[in-house]
């Protein structure tokens, strides 16, 4: 109960800090408690109130923007998210969204007219330390949680096909299945096999762990071209490299205008060719990125040039960008609600 400790402990530092620094009364309402929710929050300004759905979470890196965006969007109607520390950069893209936050530290933004309330860069009052991930969403471990996503009823392969599609060693697989038994995600039904749930859930733990854990690891470099449209016009080497990120969701929506160009390859040695053949150069402040894939090379494709529409999700929420989050909603409505119903 340490987690539910904690997150009450955050919620009531945030609304004394709104009220130091706004001079708004602000409490939890616990007659209201809609399941699923932190809490409710009320917020009272003379005579009037206003009420809150409140989503408390640890921390908001950029990476983990657009789910939260995304998720008050599909589960609350009227929303704040209320943390410990909201860098002034992060503020302002929240702003610029239109959703609401409260920290402890006394930054705040809530547009409900006539109530407008937008602060930012007061400092922190107390350090805290990041909770270190569970094994699961380590990098081998989001490898295997990703295969899983990815590949339905893949949770009853044997281990060793599972190991084989998230190209992972076989060990690997037996602790990650564990910790998903203990943290809710996977149920054993005996003979009638595994069964992975809260997928919603965990899809969405999976891409705010992949940008800061797994992501990094797969960078092989930087690159820039003469003709930043090239991807326009040019194929990349057949089963060798792959599409990703905003190009990926420039061509399967036709809506962006990608800034990044991301190609995920097999092996670098692959894509050598073709990058001197096509005047890419490396470049450490270049546009295009190069990152080696993590799954199983001979695996079927839904889309033969692009990588799977949950890694197009999470490379464009991990940019933190407005447009790219609005992107990755129609990604999500295209590609993702099948992969997450609960049968």
């Amino acid at each position: 109960m340490k987690t539910r400790k904690n997150k009450k402990e955050i919620l009531q530092k945030a609304l004394t800090a709104l009220e130091r620094t706004t001079g708004l009364g602000a409490e939890v309402y616990p007659e209201m408690k809609p399941e699923g929710l932190d809490a409710v929050i009320l917020i009272t300004l003379n005579d009037m109130e206003l009420h809150f759905d409140a989503e408390v979470k640890y921390a908001i890196t950029r990476p983990m923007i657009g789910t939260i965006v995304q998720q008050l969007k599909r589960n609350i109607k009227k929303g704040v998210i209320v943390t410990k520390y909201v860098t002034p950069q992060i503020a302002d893209t929240l702003k610029e969204l239109n959703v609401p936050f409260i920290d402890t530290a006394g930054n705040a933004y809530i547009h409900e007219p006539p109530l407008f309330v937008f602060m930012k860069g007061n400092k922190p009052v107390e350090v805290y330390q990041d909770k270190i991930p569970t094994r699961a969403f380590r990098p081998t471990g989001l490898q295997v949680i990703y295969a899983l996503l990815c590949n339905q009823g893949l949770e009853n392969a044997p281990f060793r096909e599972i190991a084989n599609t998230a190209a992972v060693a076989l060990g690997t697989v037996g602790w990650v299945m564990q910790d998903l038994k203990q943290m809710g995600y996977l149920v054993d039904m005996g003979k009638r096999g595994r069964r992975l749930i809260q997928k919603g859930k965990l899809l969405a733990r999976w891409v705010t762990t992949y940008p800061e854990q797994l992501r990094p690891k797969k960078l092989i470099g930087r690159y820039d071209a003469k003709d930043p449209d090239f991807w326009k016009y040019k194929d990349l080497p057949q089963d060798k490299a792959y599409w990703g990120g905003e190009v990926a969701a420039a061509k399967l929506n036709k809506y962006l205008k990608p800034e990044i160009v991301t190609i995920y390859t097999i092996e670098q040695a692959a894509l050598n060719n073709w990058l001197i053949k096509n005047r890419i150069k490396k470049d450490p402040d270049g546009k295009i990125e190069i990152l080696k894939t993590f799954w199983e090379a001979g695996q079927k494709r839904q889309y033969q040039n692009l990588v799977h529409p949950l890694l197009i999700y999470a490379d464009l929420q991990a940019t933190g960008d407005p447009r790219n989050i609005e992107t990755a909603e129609m990604v999500y409505e295209q590609g993702l609600t099948q992969l997450i119903r609960e049968d």
